[in-house]
């Protein structure tokens, strides 16, 4: 073997990287490996551009499928004519349903990650070839598009929020940067008497490959344009948004500046269109979809004189049924080309996972792929696509911010800083830079702050004026401001991982009063009675969202006890309800509490099995499992009974209106319960529970119904913070945390 190697000769550099740039990026990616030298060629730009252009073949071509259905086993495939469907990599996006929502632009293509029956979802930066992705912030449900209030005191005009938004990829050859761009609008209306209230439009940008940031703001404003939510299409250096009213905004990815081309001759207005790219050309298709109506395919060949060529018009009255039934989808667009005997077809994607190769001067279509007989199975038609273009490339997506904090000492030592701050200081530093921005608003702070923003610091109490409108407002503030009131029954529950959740009247809401941040909760299975223990809120730390469970009498007769419950939950972000299985035991009008993964109600004793001593319903979030336990040795009797969290453990409170005392339960770890205070004050309301213990001091925070303040178990003196000064009017004060957490934004 020696003798043999003697005299040969290593290939030349240009030699070897024509040969690896014709690889797939896989591939070519693994010989990154030998050396570090052959790791630095094989990742400069040179080659990235190289590879792109070899290993690309235009008579080649390869598509993505993502189609689900039911036979969906959570894979994304690729394929190429006249060969076999192949696995490409695991379906890992984190939704129900991935979407690709454009052309590859380099290799890189948009997609979504969308949940069943809810058209929100985050949006990811996806190279196919290599199985790397980019999660963009702020893209589940963004900031812009929800109804916001400022935190501040009072008479605050609501901030401008947006109906629509609209994504697009592209390129800046310039400075080699891939940016992002995101289009907020609102519906247009016609002016009356001179004025148009449409709110301007915004644009964002996010650069995946430039300093670590987030969304800013773009060079130059957007025109007064109403944007579809399709994706834009890249072209020329250009994004290319649809508009409903007539136009396509266009916007330069490299100087940031806006621009509009006008559509084809009227047509289109009234059915569903596409815009896409086809044969280098920007090409608008249009046609009623899942009928039999003509598809209309229009393409821009003269850019500057915005002159359209109408293509072909596509009568499938002539095809057979087979044919007109594959073609029938919610989705249909254009998605390349081919040529066969000489002449050019065009190739058409459908929502069902379908593609036809169709002659644009007429004739019987060509089925070039179905799935039904491939190891992709059968799928569910959609209203977007299912199959694009796929690229061999090596671009990166970028560094998640996650990432770029453990790796830099000084942004994790900023990191260790901020999360000590309260909630309003953080969002005022964030205005300092972009990587402070980008940092504070990853799920890793938002997290790790609500932890130690609240460690050794006194319960931070508001009053909830109207959760509706996000009104919230220190306990400072509100004192001598009672005749300002309106009573709304609120019942509101502890401070949950940043999250509170409450009631009034019969409107249901959770909330992070810090953030002024509401969102109603919608029930499918709201019979109207309002009872305070029906909706518990916990926290599943394994997959870091909080859990709401709803519980609803069916049946209910105090004089025979008998009852019916049933129970759903959902996680906060979810769309729909779950039904589980009810608990054993009914439960009381007693708002629920979160301890150390479970929700716990107390039982009700007036009504299912009878017992000698307070019952407890326990919830595990974890495995969605309900159990009974034994609470404290005492009776419900004429007092009141309230079940709460403090320092960490499960606590009874137990109040005698008649003896003026509170005792106050403790469950230890082996689940023994031990009385851990017995306060006596000088008079007491019916309702009275104790709110929170503050950490600084040990005092518990105490409502008597009649003043609000904290007790000394060393002293056993009362300090009162704020007294009613309207006694038949209730507040309810609530303890909430600082915290950044919004779910749905």
């Amino acid at each position: 073997m020696a003798e043999s190697n003697v005299g040969a000769q290593d290939l030349p550099d240009e030699v070897l990287t024509e040969i690896l740039a014709r690889l797939p990026a896989k591939s070519a990616g693994r010989f990154r490996c030998v050396s570090r030298a052959w790791s630095d060629m094989l990742s400069s730009d040179y080659f990235v551009d190289l590879h792109l252009r070899r290993a690309n073949r235009p008579d080649r071509p390869k598509l993505l499928l993502t189609a689900i259905g039911s036979s969906y086993d959570g894979y994304l495939y690729s394929w190429q004519p006249g060969g076999e469907v192949d696995k490409l990599m695991p379906d890992e996006f984190g939704g129900d349903v991935t979407v690709p929502l454009t052309k590859p632009c380099r290799g890189l293509i948009l997609v979504r990650a969308r949940n069943y029956g809810d058209d929100d979802g985050g949006y990811l930066v996806f190279n196919p070839s290599t199985g790397q992705a980019l999660a963009l912030p702020d893209s589940e449900k963004p900031l812009k598009t929800k109804f916001r209030r400022r935190n501040s005191r009072w008479d605050i005009p609501n901030l401008p929020f947006y109906i629509m938004v609209s994504y697009g990829l592209g390129y800046c050859t310039i400075k080699r940067e891939y940016k992002v761009v995101r289009l907020f609008s609102n519906r247009r209306h016609e002016p009356e008497d001179g004025d148009d209230d449409t709110t301007p439009a915004r644009a964002e940008i996010f650069v995946l490959n430039g300093t670590p940031g987030y969304w800013r703001p773009s060079a130059e404003n957007p025109l007064l344009y109403s944007v579809k939510e399709d994706p834009a299409v890249f072209l020329d250096g250009y994004l290319h948004f649809l508009c409903d009213d007539g136009r396509i905004a266009t916007f330069n990815i490299s100087d940031e500046t806006f621009g509009s081309l006008l559509l084809p001759p009227p047509g289109f207005e009234d059915v569903a269109s596409v815009l896409t790219e086809l044969d280098g050309c920007l090409c608008l298709c249009y046609g009623e979809p899942d009928t039999e109506d003509p598809i209309h395919v229009c393409l821009l060949r003269d850019y500057k004189e915005a002159r359209w060529e109408k293509l072909c018009c596509i009568d499938r009255a002539a095809w057979s049924e087979s044919e007109r039934t594959i073609f029938n989808s919610f989705w249909i667009a254009p998605i390349g080309t081919e040529y066969s005997g000489g002449e050019q077809k065009i190739v058409f994607g459908t929502g069902s996972c379908n593609v036809l190769a169709v002659d644009p001067d007429g004739g019987d279509p060509e089925i070039l792929f179905t799935p039904d007989d491939t190891i992709v199975g059968s799928c569910d038609d959609d209203f977007v696509p299912a199959c694009i273009l796929l690229e061999e490339s090596l671009a990166p997506v970028g560094v998640p911010m996650e990432d770029l904090i453990c790796s830099s000492p000084t942004t994790k030592a900023w990191f260790d800083i901020l999360k000590w701050l309260p909630a309003r200081s953080v969002l005022e530093m964030r205005l300092v830079c972009r990587e402070w921005r980008a940092m504070t608003m990853t799920d890793s702070f938002i997290h790790s702050h609500v932890i130690h923003a609240n460690l050794k610091r006194s319960p931070l109490i508001k009053v909830i004026l109207d959760p509706r409108s996000g009104l919230y407002i220190d306990l400072e503030e509100w004192t001598g401001r009672d005749g300002h009131y309106k009573d709304v029954g609120l019942v509101c529950s502890q401070p949950c991982h940043g999250l509170n959740v409450g009631s009034c009247q019969f409107w249901d809401f959770v909330c992070n009063p810090t953030m002024s941040y509401c969102e109603h909760i919608d029930f499918d299975d709201n019979d109207g009675t309002f009872f305070a223990g029906r909706i518990g809120l916990g926290y599943n730390t394994e997959t870091c969202k909080h859990v709401m469970v709803h519980i609803t009498y069916k049946t209910k007769n105090p004089e025979t006890r008998h009852y019916e419950l049933q129970c759903r939950m959902k996680y906060v972000d979810g769309c729909e309800w779950d039904p589980i299985n009810p608990p054993s035991r009914p439960v009381a009008a007693t708002p629920p509490t979160f301890v150390n993964g479970k929700i716990y109600w107390i039982v009700d004793p007036n009504i299912g099995p009878v017992s000698a001593r307070c019952e407890l319903i326990a919830f595990n979030v974890q495995t969605e499992q309900f159990e009974v336990l034994q609470g404290p040795p005492c009776t419900h009797g004429g007092g009141h009974m309230a079940i709460l969290e403090l320092q960490g453990a499960l606590c009874i409170s137990y109040s005698d209106q008649s003896r003026n005392t509170v005792d106050l339960w403790m469950m230890k770890d082996d689940r023994i319960w031990l009385m851990e205070y017995h306060i006596v004050l000088d008079k007491l309301a019916e309702n009275v529970a104790p709110l929170a213990v503050d950490p600084t001091d040990g005092r518990i925070l105490l409502n008597t119904g009649l003043s609000l303040g904290y007790y000394d178990p060393n002293t056993e003196a009362f300090e009162t913070i704020y007294t009613h000064a309207f006694p038949k009017i209730q507040i309810s004060p609530i303890v909430c945390h600082e915290s950044l957490v919004c779910p749905l934004n």
